[in-house]
């Protein structure tokens, strides 16, 4: 199986779990881009990983429409999927506040984002990165977009992800362990070793 359909089976998986909780964000999700787009919005940053192009070839983020909430849109509590154009606005909008080589592809709308490191030369090259307001140090969430996909539906699976209120919630004592069961790169990262 190629690491494009694995991606898309591991879309496919968070998105049936979203629908199994009613979310609103599984009516919102946008049809997929092809590669070249996606390389094309990520091209500043640096090149593309390739499970980042094929989690945006399977859906190109949500589509959050005027009037709805940002907890509609969420994909994974506290974050929703930006489409790429979106998520290219953002990466221009935060030119010298982070490294350039990071590019935003989700967020909570408050200045929070998970990123991937496109840093072809890094060891780190493909990670995800979590940067919220307010923290001094970012740290790596995620080895990778799809190790994402992962603890995000393993997260559904075993309740550390579930629907409180209305909206989605974390177990985050739970969520961390399972993160770091599927993770061996999380930490704090120093963000001036980066482009």
């Amino acid at each position: 199986m190629s690491e494009m359909m694995f991606v898309f089976e591991q879309v496919d998986e968070l998105v049936g779990h979203l629908r199994r909780l009613q979310r609103p964000c599984v009516e919102m999700l946008k049809p997929g881009v092809a590669p070249f787009e996606v390389e094309d919005a990520v091209a500043a940053a640096g090149p593309a990983p390739e499970d980042l192009a094929s989690m945006y070839g399977r859906h190109d983020g949500v589509d959050l429409p005027e009037g709805r909430t940002l907890g509609d849109g969420h994909v994974v509590p506290g974050y929703y999927w930006m489409p790429i154009a979106e998520a290219a606005e953002h990466y221009r909008g935060l030119a010298g506040i982070w490294p350039a080589s990071w590019f935003p592809i989700l967020t909570d709308g408050g200045g929070g984002y998970l990123a991937v490191i496109c840093d072809a030369a890094s060891e780190d090259y493909g990670a995800v990165v979590e940067i919220l307001p307010g923290e001094d140090e970012p740290e790596i969430a995620f080895d990778s977009a799809s190790m994402m996909l992962a603890t995000a539906i393993r997260c559904f699976a075993e309740g550390a992800y579930r629907l409180k209120g209305g909206f989605l919630d974390e177990d985050y004592d739970q969520a961390e362990q399972i993160a770091d069961s599927l993770n061996g790169r999380r930490g704090e990262i120093e963000p001036g070793e980066f482009i």
